[in-house]
């Protein structure tokens, strides 16, 4: 069976608003969600990825001034971290910009019978205009200057549903007509979640694809999601609290644990959720390290009860 060299291109701003934004997913193992779930329910499933950034993300750090969470910004640079590290080369991150600047738009107003009145009849009204910049001029560039100049390259996967990308797509289907290289694939997931129902796929963009992914599931999402702590590089990366599903209960654990008479740090909080527990009369038995039952409201319960514990002897042992 002839193994397809893929390559995937993913606009992080669609995905994160079309996909993530007000899930538990986040920490998302992209290697896995392609390689484990997407690829194999495509047309070429018979693929693998470039042993060379096999997956291509494209973003821009988020901005202080707009960011509606404080911690947003360092919750991106930790995702940014593990996913470099846990992907070891497998993703690369390409990094755009973000452009804030005031603008003159439009406000919406009403007649007096509560009719909406039409754009030119409305007033001006001076407003934040926050918009990602480059991220669709890096996919179209690498996307095509890949299609040329990498002829071990068969297969080509666009995560977006933004029409701005078609014009790459166009071109590699000329290249392809062109028969100077072998022909090239073209894959499109819509990045939508299921529950709200498939998001509509843009004509321009599914009619110049060879086959469309029209949504991920939370299960595919929920199956692809990295270890909490991820090691390597200068330091280890911790998924954030506010990632998790029942974030208010991982905050308290680590309240606990990163308490002075404890751990005493969210570092060492961390290593210490990341290891495997010995079986100890009194206390529920983990079946496994209890990084991996934050999750569940039970797993919760269970790791809080040892935390606990392992607090009050660390006290009592130095007290």
């Amino acid at each position: 069976m002839h193994i397809v060299r893929t390559r995937i291109y993913i606009d992080g701003y669609n995905f994160y608003y079309g996909c993530l934004k007000n899930t538990a997913y986040k920490w998302l193992d992209l290697v896995s969600l392609f390689e484990d779930h997407l690829i194999p329910r495509s047309a070429i499933s018979s693929s693998t990825l470039h042993p060379e950034a096999g997956i291509k993300f494209y973003t821009a750090e988020i901005s202080s001034k707009a960011a509606e969470d404080p911690s947003s910004v360092n919750d991106q640079r930790s995702y940014h971290a593990a996913l470099t590290s846990h992907s070891q080369g497998a993703v690369k991150i390409v990094k755009g910009s973000y452009a804030i600047d005031k603008v003159d738009s439009r406000k919406v107003e009403y007649t007096e019978t509560q009719e909406e009145k039409e754009p030119k009849d409305c007033s001006k009204v001076k407003v934040w205009k926050l918009e990602e910049k480059q991220s669709d001029v890096n996919i179209a560039l690498d996307a095509i200057f890949d299609a040329f100049c990498d002829h071990s390259l068969e297969h080509i996967v666009f995560v977006t549903n933004d029409t701005d990308i078609a014009p790459a797509l166009v071109k590699i289907r000329e290249l392809n007509t062109l028969a100077i290289r072998p022909q090239i694939k073209i894959g499109l997931v819509i990045p939508s979640k299921e529950r709200y129902g498939p998001r509509r796929a843009n004509k321009s963009l599914s009619q110049l694809a060879d086959w469309t992914i029209q949504f991920i599931s939370d299960d595919e999402l929920k199956s692809a999601q990295m270890p909490c702590r991820v090691t390597g590089g200068k330091k280890s990366a911790f998924r954030p609290i506010s990632w998790f599903q029942h974030h208010q209960e991982v905050a308290e654990i680590m309240e606990i644990l990163c308490a002075k008479e404890a751990c005493g740090s969210l570092p060492k909080a961390w290593r210490w959720l990341s290891e495997e527990k010995p079986i100890v009369d009194g206390l529920p038995e983990l079946e496994s390290d209890p990084s991996t039952m934050l999750h569940s409201i039970e797993g919760l319960q269970a790791v809080r009860v040892h935390a606990e514990a392992y607090a009050r002897y660390m006290k009592e042992k130095h007290g």
